[in-house]
């Protein structure tokens, strides 16, 4: 029998890189198992504003001027 290091670097090269890919094949393991019982929850819908909110928001960026903001809103008003 031969007890003596005739394996050499080869034989632990090889120890490692089976180890390191069973540690990953486990670590995917887990986690795919972890993601199966998972639900995502549903996302809020986001309400669509209002035309007299885009009306007000348009005024306070000063994209329109009070005269125009007050002649659309009477005629949103005159809508409803």
């Amino acid at each position: 029998m031969m007890w003596g290091d005739n394996s050499g670097w080869g034989m632990w090269l090889g120890m490692g890189i089976s180890t390191l890919i069973l540690v990953v094949l486990i670590a995917l393991l887990v986690w795919s198992i972890s993601r199966i019982g998972r639900v995502e929850a549903p996302r809020p819908q986001r309400e669509r504003p209002t035309a007299l909110e885009l009306l007000d928001e348009r005024l306070a960026r000063g994209e329109i001027e009070p005269d125009d903001y007050q002649q659309r809103r009477r005629i949103l008003d005159d809508q409803r």
